[in-house]
């Protein structure tokens, strides 16, 4: 493969869609400027930048508009407003990556609270340690609801934790490389009764010694008087899970199917760095093949990607409101993924429904002139710029949503558009036709891609 020579622009937006939502052309060339080891450690030492004019606009934003945090469509304009606004925008994607592990669902929790809870969970624990994180989630309340390990006890143990830990959250079915089976179904039987009286009461983690099962117990090869903590330390210092979490994180991250060397040295670094996400993501974002053809817009925008990167990008002043239902039409439906493995994703974001509503939400924005949807002023991104012709406009639009590469016929025929009757940036242009190019633009197959 050849190398990469140069961190250029083009390498810098491709990592801000990646480990983030997109981003303004400014931030953007910020990243660039950086280079390629400064711009992926900015991103990573997140705590570093302060964040506080987001977190006193969402508060102001709460109060202004009544939002109700026990509600569900509330508590999904609460984290829309996070992803949308943040300086940190790899925190918030790292929280969406975990959401979407760890997958749990409002349509059995029941409880927006619990579901908000858990949501900080995976925030403040982002990039941290693997191990510390699975345990704080095998003790969180709405996943104990979700997979009733709030009805696991002694002497009638229920298996659906365990199962979900071994096969979605540590080790995977099969190891990605060996393609051997990595646990057993006795394996799943004996966790579950180390997870026996792990419940919850009055809405926190609770351990009831009355309903644990302290008998012998033998897990991945190991026999003693097991309880949670070790069943989920022994499924952690296992090689397959190193290479069933490298495996997951450069498929959200890169590209599908990963090379094996790949997930081996990913994985080298997770037990390298004692299970240390910052580590293993700071290796996955250096790595050639992440920089690589093969990488670049390989991957289907998530609705929330396509949503967030959008808002960012044309830094548009919407109704937050509108947005949890327009995700709901593109089958992604934050705090409710349809199942424990989560989003499928790929080419199952795409159908004639889900096409559909992304073109009417591409329209939505375009035309947002103010009223319930809220403003998109093309008039502010265009403001300080003097574009003589056409053809500078146009590429100007395409770095703005992108930078989307598009053939030469396409431009072509966007730059008949604007120059049909004169070039003239006048105010009028500017409200319908730069508003129609850029819907016509986030309408295009290649602003589906990330």
């Amino acid at each position: 493969m050849a190398k990469i020579t140069q961190f250029d622009r083009d390498a810098a937006a491709h990592l801000a869609r990646r480990a983030g939502f997109s981003g303004t052309l400014e931030e953007i060339d910020r990243l660039a400027t950086l280079g390629r080891e400064g711009a992926v450690d900015y991103l990573l030492n997140y705590e570093r930048v302060d964040d506080s004019a987001m977190e006193r606009g969402l508060e102001r934003y709460i109060q202004s508009q009544n939002l109700n945090l026990t509600q569900f469509r509330p508590i999904q304009v609460w984290w829309l407003y996070r992803m949308i606004y943040t300086k940190r925008p790899l925190l918030e994607k790292m929280t969406l990556f975990w959401h979407g592990h760890f997958a749990t669902a409002i349509k059995k929790v029941s409880i927006a609270p619990l579901m908000l809870q858990q949501n900080q969970l995976f925030r403040r624990l982002a990039l941290g340690n693997f191990e510390t994180l699975t345990l704080e989630v095998a003790k969180d309340p709405a996943m104990i609801i979700w997979l009733d390990n709030n009805t696991n006890i002694k002497g009638a143990p229920n298996e659906n934790f365990a199962r979900e830990l071994f096969e979605l959250f540590t080790l995977g079915i099969r190891d990605p490389i060996t393609g051997q089976p990595a646990y057993t179904e006795k394996d799943i039987q004996e966790a579950a009764r180390a997870f026996t009286g792990w419940t919850i009461r009055r809405g926190q983690f609770y351990f009831n010694a009355s309903q644990h099962d302290d008998g012998a117990k033998t897990i991945l090869g190991k026999t003693g008087n097991w309880n949670g903590d070790d069943v989920v330390r022994f499924a952690c210092a296992e090689r397959s899970t190193g290479r069933f979490i490298a495996k997951k994180l450069w498929e959200f991250f890169a590209y599908p199917n990963p090379e094996p060397q790949i997930i081996e040295a990913l994985a080298d670094v997770y037990f390298a760095s004692k299970y240390n996400m910052k580590a293993v993501l700071r290796a996955l974002f250096l790595r050639e093949e992440f920089y690589s053809e093969r990488a670049r817009f390989a991957l289907i925008k998530s609705p929330v990607e396509l949503v967030v990167g959008a808002m960012r990008q044309l830094q548009a002043d919407f109704n937050l409101r509108v947005l949890p239902g327009v995700l709901s039409l593109m089958e992604q439906d934050l705090f409710n993924p349809p199942d424990v493995a989560g989003w499928d994703g790929g080419l199952k974001w795409i159908n004639t429904a889900t096409m559909l509503v992304r073109y009417n939400f591409a329209n939505l924005l375009a035309t947002a002139r103010g009223g319930t949807t809220g403003t998109f002023s093309p008039e502010r991104l265009l403001a300080g710029k003097n574009f003589q012709t056409p053809e500078q406009l146009i590429e100007y639009l395409l770095q703005l949503l992108g930078p989307l590469r598009v053939p030469d016929n396409t431009k072509k025929l966007f730059v008949e558009y604007l120059a049909e009757g004169g070039f003239q940036l006048t105010a009028q242009t500017i409200d319908n036709k730069v508003r129609g190019i850029i819907h016509l633009m986030m309408a295009l197959p290649h602003y589906q891609l990330s």
